[in-house]
């Protein structure tokens, strides 16, 4: 099973493109609303006026709208409360600017499609794989927080373009791991990744898969932020249509497809690959649901792009979140950049960095409960939320906190000499 994935962030305008009152937090703005989530006080959470100043909402005091959104957050407020005075958490809830949108809003802040991998369970290659027997003892504990990459305040805006800034980061990530010194555009690839079978949506900001990215990138190459800057809109693509797909432009045939996405390594077509330019030697796409694998790609290779539920994540402020339901709705893609342990409770944890700025969860990153093995599985029961990608599956079996183990991709660079 494959899933694609829409996800989109409320900053500059909420997706629906109706609230053209929202605005990005600026830098003290976010530091503010840290510290406010970050408090156990819960005297010290802001009021609705105190909340829409800081935020830089401007609602009409005493319209509709103005007093939908102070429900919802005082909602917020009561949720907030609710998990922070429970002495068995570990984690805590806090304020941040996604505490007045509705259900509605959030669920376009997210959303997921599923595509059937079909008889092609792996690809062949003369390439080790990551899911091999191997011997290796890995570290107890490994992160790439100190990249660059994982450092970069990384905010979708208002585009579903979640699977595009999960491309991105990985791959600066790991270049730079490497010794590459560049960046990745994320909206080149909105802009350019086709998407014909409806992956995740129709393309651009309105969705497609971390697989068909790395297709394009692999086969076509990827401009840097500085030559391609993030618009959080969709583009015309300055590029021709690539040479992965068919000869007509469109990935029509549906063993191509499912070869495109299965499990193992993609490398490069031909010689002239534009991706080999990068030093970018191909992209693997891990077993699904399988512990190992996931853990030996962060150990050895670096950070990874995953797929999560992420429907309950928007309160979250600090600590290790493990507020997902086995069965869990894989509905966004983001970064894998470490795992972990807490030395005072003994929990271990993975740490993603998400794309809804830094300002948000602990620097823009959040911990999840990290159990050993393919455990806490469960299944995936709403694969057609939302627009539908071709021929969905009706559901799919997921495992790990927030189906973390469900889909995982990994790229491999060659070391710079």
């Amino acid at each position: 099973m494959r899933i694609a994935l829409i996800c989109a962030l409320f900053a500059g305008r909420t997706l629906a493109e109706s609230d053209s009152n929202c605005s990005t937090p600026n830098d003290t703005e976010s530091a503010v609303l840290l510290q406010i989530a970050v408090s156990n006080d819960l005297s010290s959470l802001p009021s609705f006026s105190a909340f829409i100043e800081e935020i830089g909402r401007s609602y009409t005091k005493g319209s509709k709208e103005y007093e939908m959104r102070r429900a919802i957050y005082t909602q917020s407020l009561q949720n907030i409360k609710r998990q922070n005075r429970n002495p068995q958490r570990r984690w805590d809830a806090g304020v941040n600017r996604l505490s007045d949108r509705t259900h509605e809003e959030l669920s376009q802040l997210r959303g997921l499609r599923a595509i059937k991998a079909g008889a092609s369970e792996s690809v062949e290659s003369s390439e080790p794989t990551l899911d091999q027997v191997s011997n290796v003892v890995l570290p107890d504990e490994k992160t790439w927080t100190h990249l660059e990459a994982v450092k970069a305040n990384s905010d979708q805006s208002a585009c579903g373009s979640c699977w595009a800034v999960a491309t991105a980061t990985t791959l600066w990530a790991n270049a730079e791991a490497k010794g590459h010194s560049r960046t990745f555009s994320p909206q080149e690839l909105v802009s350019c990744t086709p998407n014909p079978h409806h992956c995740g949506g129709d393309g651009g900001c309105k969705g497609s898969t971390v697989e068909l990215a790395l297709n394009w990138v692999m086969e076509e190459g990827l401009a840097t932020e500085d030559e391609t800057p993030y618009d959080a809109t969709d583009q015309k693509c300055k590029k021709e249509p690539a040479s992965f797909l068919s000869l007509d432009g469109h990935i029509d045939d549906k063993e191509q497809l499912e070869d495109m996405i299965a499990v193992g390594f993609h490398g490069a077509k031909s010689s002239s690959s534009a991706g080999l330019a990068l030093g970018l030697r191909g992209w693997e796409r891990l077993p699904e649901n399988k512990y190992w694998p996931l853990m030996r790609a962060v150990a050895e290779t670096g950070p990874v792009a995953v797929s999560v539920g992420a429907r309950e994540w928007q309160g979250y402020s600090s600590g290790i979140f493990d507020g997902c339901h086995k069965d869990s709705v894989i509905d966004h893609a983001v970064t894998l950049v470490g795992y972990g342990k807490d030395t005072k409770s003994g929990d271990k944890w993975w740490q993603i960095k998400n794309s809804w700025g830094n300002g948000w969860g602990e620097k823009g990153n959040i911990r999840l409960l990290r159990e050993e093995g393919n455990v806490h599985c469960g299944t995936d029961h709403q694969p057609k939320v939302g627009t539908a990608c071709d021929d969905a599956p009706p559901s799919v079996h997921v495992c790990g906190m927030c189906g973390i183990l469900y889909d995982a991709v990994v790229p491999h660079f060659n070391e710079k000499k």
